[in-house]
């Protein structure tokens, strides 16, 4: 299942699919893509912490995308798209901001908010692949001190 569709970016953009563009299936699929490279590099190493011995994190352990729960990134997955994908094809680039420039620009600080605020609240993935997410499984790994 994916993480964002056509309908989610509508709830955003009414009018997207007015502007000449007949489909953005590439953007949202880039947009996932995006996403789950942040979490491979951002979230996966640190939620590995305390799991294993120090001599293994890191080594053999990959994050497997199926255990993700795809709702959670639904928000980010379409400002991602807005930001990084849509809007920027729609721009004309020229030195007056036009109203896509600063439509990507509002969305792209807008997925760099939530994908740290789903991060600090606690990525949901399901480590025993049981079906359910326990509490446990979605617990938080930043509480506002310095990592080293």
């Amino acid at each position: 299942m994916a993480f964002a569709t056509i309908s989610d970016i509508k709830e955003y953009e009414p009018d997207i699919l007015n502007y000449g563009l007949p489909n953005f299936d590439d953007a949202i699929a880039k947009a996932e893509q995006d996403i789950k490279r942040y979490l491979r590099v951002n979230w996966w190493p640190s939620q590995q912490i305390g799991r294993f011995d120090i001599t293994i994190v890191g080594f053999d352990a990959e994050m497997d995308e199926g255990k993700l729960v795809d709702s959670q990134f639904t928000r980010a997955t379409v400002y991602c798209a807005l930001g990084y994908y849509i809007y920027p094809r729609l721009s004309k680039f020229e030195p007056n901001l036009d109203v896509f420039q600063m439509k990507y620009e509002y969305y792209k600080k807008m997925y760099a908010e939530e994908i740290d605020m789903v991060i600090r609240d606690g990525v949901e993935y399901d480590i025993d692949s049981n079906g359910t997410i326990t509490a446990a499984e979605k617990t938080p790994n930043y509480f506002l001190r310095l990592k080293r």
